[in-house]
């Protein structure tokens, strides 16, 4: 995908993420860390701030997350104008609470390091074009908060850089040798999801929108075809999943995403979540029919979203849950 800046980009100050080779993920908030702690680490020896790096990058895991909601800007310093609209409209934000704990060990308030921060962030962003970028619009949000803005472009090139990961993944091993768990939860509503996503892709390839590898989704690994590459972009550069179902979904699954690379023990409340928000997605968002007609890559790029909430609910059930993820009933 093309990584020039589209009209849709944010014009205000911004920070490159990366797609390390010699770090895989596909994490925003494990990216973001990555490229905080080395520009913190430059940060903090300019400014003489008494602070271990080790103390920054363990403050890092607890000081980034992912807004669950339609983002709506609190108020700031900053005077109303068209970009405090343009930033609204981004619908991920990451915030990153980091200015607090550094304020500790400064004669600063948090405002203040989260507004200087956010200068030597956006002077630190690479000039070089990587072969794949996330680029964030980044703000300071009283009281000391640093929000980073995740556009529909850039959603898009995370869309497609996720699916290239999962290409690269190994199969799942069989799950009969895994502890089962030891609660009595009722954990068929989220089998059943899972079993939906699985038949949803099956319409798709049906209805010739997608192509799969392998219709039995019996192992843990990407299954649409290359050859038939997801358009998530229209000709204009405008994303196709706009919808608020869709926005939704799209954070449960950077949400799961995240945890996966933070190790997290809310397994079932995750992938609770994220069922719950793929049922939604299914009852707001047809596949076949008018959709298909009228707009067939959006019908494409919602199937594309699905491959992926297919993948990691099925790693969720599989590897941390410990349930079979029933692939038909």
């Amino acid at each position: 995908m093309d990584n020039n800046v589209s009209k849709n980009t944010f014009s205000h100050k911004f920070f490159k993420l990366g797609f390390p080779d010699d770090k895989p993920t596909i994490s925003v908030k494990q990216l973001l860390k990555y490229n905080l702690l080395k520009t913190l680490n430059l940060y903090r020896q300019k400014s003489n701030i008494g602070i271990e790096l080790e103390f920054i990058s363990i403050a890092l895991d607890r000081k980034i997350i992912l807004l669950q909601f339609p983002y709506r800007p609190l108020s700031s310093k900053a005077k109303p104008n068209s970009i405090l609209s343009e930033l609204q409209s981004a619908p991920v934000v990451y915030r990153c609470a980091i200015a607090f704990p550094l304020a500790q060990h400064c004669q600063l308030s948090p405002q203040m390091i989260a507004e200087s921060l956010v200068d030597f962030l956006s002077l630190s962003a690479t000039n070089s074009a990587p072969k794949a970028y996330l680029r964030l619009a980044i703000r300071a949000v009283y009281p000391g908060w640093i929000d980073f803005h995740l556009s529909d472009r850039y959603l898009a090139i995370w869309l497609e850089q996720s699916l290239i990961f999962l290409e690269e993944k190994l199969t799942l091993t069989s799950t009969s040798d895994r502890a089962w768990p030891k609660n009595n939860q009722d954990l068929f509503p989220l089998q059943y999801v899972h079993a939906r996503c699985c038949s949803l892709l099956r319409l798709g390839a049906r209805e010739k929108l997608i192509v799969l590898k392998d219709g039995n989704f019996l192992d843990l690994v990407g299954h649409l075809a290359e050859s038939k590459p997801i358009i998530w972009l229209d000709q204009s550069e405008n994303f196709w999943l706009t919808h608020e179902a869709e926005y939704c979904l799209l954070r449960q699954l950077l949400t799961v995403v995240d945890s996966f690379a933070s190790e997290s023990e809310n397994w079932i409340k995750l992938a609770v979540n994220l069922s719950e928000a793929i049922l939604t997605f299914e009852a707001e968002c047809p596949i076949v029919g008018f959709v298909t007609q009228k707009t067939p890559n959006k019908a494409i790029a919602r199937l594309g979203l699905i491959a992926l909430v297919q993948y990691w609910l099925q790693k969720l059930l599989s590897e941390k849950i410990g349930v079979e993820a029933l692939t038909e009933l």
